[in-house]
């Protein structure tokens, strides 16, 4: 079978795209990975000095070491911006890019969700932790509190991310902007965009639908910025219609 990659965003892990494995492995291999310092992945130490290049370059010395040598991608998040990055050095390795409820860039009204009344994530992780931090993106619709018991799993999924890791890795993401690169992409594309997400503006989403050729969008109506998991059946759904056009 062809192969299926779910990368989560920052802080959480593979455990949170567990319930997209039933829908998808029926007719695909589904591979579902942990981000450097996230989950089962080893924490790089709280000197360690991260760059995107180097969570992108991590990507493809996976694929080499699992022996993988094309993949459908799909990236949530920050998954979404290393999408973009990988689509562009390594085309080849990528039978298509899905990017579900990723923004090219932070913008200010994306950190002032991401931070709260702390004004920037690193004050906000500097005083709250891990824990703390989640609580402020579930107060501001980053995360949606549709469900109790979800959302008391999520805030003990995050509480297991080192602070120094989610400081390090939200660090990459300062000044960081994709935008340049879009017209750059030559694989298949998707994009997931959430109609209502404080972090990703909907009009950036159809930017992105215009820059990347040949892209095609769907917009989601969930809640908020999680529609992987809001609105998971839409996201499910419209994704193997696409890959199977593909075929």
């Amino acid at each position: 079978k062809e192969t299926v990659w779910l990368q989560h965003g920052v802080g959480r892990s593979t455990k949170f795209w567990y319930h997209w494995v039933p829908a998808l492995a029926r007719h695909y291999q589904v591979v579902r990975r942990d981000m450097r310092g996230h989950g089962e992945s080893a924490d790089p130490g709280p000197d360690h000095r991260w760059s995107l290049d180097e969570l992108v370059t991590d990507m493809r010395d996976f694929m080499d070491a699992v022996d993988l040598q094309q993949v459908h991608y799909v990236g949530e998040s920050i998954g979404g911006i290393l999408g973009v990055l990988f689509a562009t050095r390594w085309p080849e390795r990528l039978k298509s890019l899905t990017i579900c409820n990723s923004p090219t860039t932070i913008r200010p009204a994306g950190t002032q969700a991401l931070s709260g009344q702390h004004g920037e994530v690193k004050n906000a992780l500097a005083t709250g932790g891990s824990k703390g931090w989640v609580q402020i993106l579930i107060e501001q619709k980053v995360i949606s509190g549709q469900n109790p018991a979800h959302i008391e799993w999520v805030e003990n999924e995050f509480a297991k991310t080192p602070t120094h890791v989610l400081q390090g890795i939200t660090r990459t993401l300062d000044g960081a902007d994709t935008a340049p690169l879009l017209p750059q992409i030559t694989v298949p594309t998707l994009i997931l965009a959430p109609a209502r997400s404080p972090i990703t503006p909907l009009t950036d989403q159809l930017t992105m639908r215009t820059e990347i050729p040949n892209s095609r969008i769907t917009i989601v109506e969930g809640p908020g910025h999680e529609i992987y998991v809001d609105e998971a059946e839409i996201c499910q759904n419209t994704l193997l219609k696409f890959l199977r056009s593909l075929a």
